[in-house]
């Protein structure tokens, strides 16, 4: 078998993955505006995970029971839907199905809410709403949960160096964590000491004044000595360096975050391939050095299965993000690993699957559409 390092099992806390792929987290905008699954969405997910994608994480599911045009698990009510979608895919293939749960700071004035606004109520009711979503996903059948804490959500934004905060929840980077540390004590006592649970951090804001590699590899050593399951790297996506809000009180332009974190967070093709594993490298090393075997995901332009090899051979990771360029070819594990990878439809990494995915289109590649399309019209012709 070709990339025998890709293709090799790992055992994540008893969730046992056949590769090293993984589909990273993005918003596809397939699920209905109240919340809940779609045959779209589960169409979507089934087919990439037919693909032979080891997991799949979801493109965040929210929490919070404000409104908010996402997947939910804020409430009972998205259960069923959300267990019939995962016992499609656990009785149709051997991936693993993980939601990526979050919080956010509320949208107010026209800009995001300060992290130094949060109120003490607002903390304590973040809490309870991890531990009420959390048990929400295992209800669902997902084979594990994964916390939010990178880009512009909840737990990020304390974790940053940009966290101004002057009482318990600010200050050094222990303090800055102490929501993030709550949030999976509270959640690891709620699911016991059998279930993974991971969590996604910025391995740099790429803001001014926000947290770099000074920071990020204590915090990580941090994240594994309290014991989650996994560490996924991401980076950006802060709304800081923003240069404005549209009526909505949304960032502009597009994508949604604005300014140079949020291109960072979904690099485009003008940039370098595995542009991020610097990052992944030297955070997973001080991970290691602090005595922890924790695994370490890496994504951003990771685009052949030569080149995730290569990261995992060279021990600058342990699990592989891909995302773009699955939703691109959602078949892009199974040519991998039959040999096949010439076959693989590369993703131009023009962003425009995210542009669609929030402006209500679905996050569909277009190449691939126009493709299928024109495939179409050839058929009946």
């Amino acid at each position: 078998m070709p990339y025998k390092k890709l293709f090799s099992p790992i055992d994540i806390n008893g969730m046992k993955l056949s590769n090293r792929i993984v589909m990273a987290p993005a918003h596809e905008g397939l699920a209905a505006l109240d919340g809940f699954t779609t045959p779209a969405y589960s169409d979507y997910y089934f087919e990439r995970a037919k693909g032979g994608t080891g997991m799949i994480v979801l493109g965040g599911v929210a929490i919070n029971p404000r409104p908010f045009p996402a997947l939910r698990l804020s409430d009972d009510k998205f259960v069923p839907g959300l267990k019939e979608m995962v016992d499609r895919i656990h009785a149709g293939t051997e991936t693993k199905i993980v939601p990526q749960i979050y919080d956010w700071l509320k949208i107010a004035k026209g800009w995001k809410q300060k992290v130094e606004e949060v109120t003490d109520e607002q903390i304590a009711q973040s809490k309870d709403f991890f531990e009420a979503g959390a048990l929400r996903a295992r209800e669902a059948g997902f084979d594990a949960v994964e916390l939010h804490g990178a880009h512009g959500y909840i737990l990020s934004s304390f974790m940053s160096a940009h966290n101004k905060r002057k009482d318990d929840y600010g200050g050094n980077i222990d303090k800055r964590m102490r929501l993030t540390v709550e949030v999976y004590e509270r959640v690891r006592a709620a699911l016991g000491k059998d279930y993974p649970i991971g969590i996604r951090i910025n391995g740099d804001d790429f803001i001014v004044g926000g947290s770099t590699l000074l920071h990020t590899p204590k915090i990580a050593a941090k994240l594994a000595e309290i014991g989650f399951d996994y560490i996924s790297i991401s980076v950006g996506g802060k709304y800081e360096d923003s240069p404005g809000t549209d009526p909505f009180g949304l960032p502009v332009p597009y994508p949604p975050w604005g300014g140079y974190s949020g291109f960072r967070c979904m690099p485009e093709k003008d940039m370098p391939e595995a542009v991020n594993v610097y990052i992944t490298d030297t955070i997973r090393k001080a991970v290691r050095k602090a005595g922890y075997d924790t695994p370490i995901m890496t994504a951003g332009r990771i685009t052949t299965p030569a080149l995730a090899e290569e990261i995992l051979e060279t021990g600058q990771a342990d699990l592989i993000g891909v995302c773009r360029q699955i939703i691109r070819d959602p078949d892009w594990a199974n040519k991998a690993k039959e040999d096949r990878a010439k076959e693989i439809k590369k993703c131009l990494y023009c962003n425009d699957c995210l542009e669609a995915a929030f402006t209500g289109e679905g996050g569909y590649c277009k190449v691939a559409k126009l493709e299928k399309e024109k495939e179409a019209k050839k058929k009946a012709s």
